[in-house]
């Protein structure tokens, strides 16, 4: 038997406890604890320790040549994680400085605003590269990038199903229903009322505010 863990709150679904398997479940299906759809579970393995070895060169290397190529949104992105870290640890000023730094980067990008479809594929760049960045923060032992990479990869991978599914289904989507969104860590949530925590960084709900 077999267990799938949710990437974004850690929920276990165990193959041995539940009267359906994993694999039967139907697509639409999602996660009890915070919605994620089935496709962001993935299968609990067992990682041999030579492979994480052999990897994390490769993903240093990797990462730096990403790091050099960073567009103005993805800069932008990154200071906008950033004040929002300094916010939690009460560093006022440094998280009014980031901010500054987030919008000069926002503005840059004004004038090259794309599609919906040029938005997922910046989302699925970003996917890609958080497990590499995170690979290179394990390296070095940096606890706090390590949690602002872990943070913002599950908001980024629910924000790709959320515009995914928009995408589909259109405006009907969330015409009857409600979205909601982290103020710390940016986790989106549809429907009428909010998780008790966030699935993500754990704050309580008077911190997932009503958006739309």
């Amino acid at each position: 038997m077999k267990k799938y863990r949710c990437t974004i709150c850690g929920y276990i679904y165990d193959d041995a406890k539940e009267k359906v398997k994993f694999e039967d479940l139907s697509d639409d299906w999602k996660c009890p604890a915070c919605g994620a759809p089935k496709s962001l579970f993935e299968e609990v393995k067992e990682e041999k320790e030579e492979v994480k070895k052999e990897s994390k060169s490769s993903a240093i290397e990797e990462t730096s040549d990403y790091l050099r190529e960073l567009s103005n949104y993805e800069i932008s992105l990154i200071c906008s994680n950033l004040a929002r870290g300094c916010e939690k640890q009460y560093l006022d000023e440094e998280s009014v400085l980031f901010k500054k730094l987030s919008k000069y980067y926002e503005d840059l990008e004004d004038n090259k605003k794309g599609s919906l479809d040029d938005v997922i594929t910046l989302l699925d760049i970003d996917i890609n590269n958080f497990s590499k960045s995170m690979e290179v923060f394990s390296e070095y032992e940096d606890r706090g990038a390590k949690r602002v990479i872990n943070w913002a990869s599950k908001s980024t991978n629910i924000m790709k199903v959320v515009l995914d599914t928009y995408k589909e289904k259109g405006i009907d989507y969330i015409k009857s229903t409600k979205i909601w969104v982290c103020d710390i860590c940016g986790f989106v949530y549809i429907g009428d009322n909010p998780p008790m925590v966030c699935p993500v960084c754990r704050v309580p709900s008077l911190k997932i505010l009503e958006v739309c």
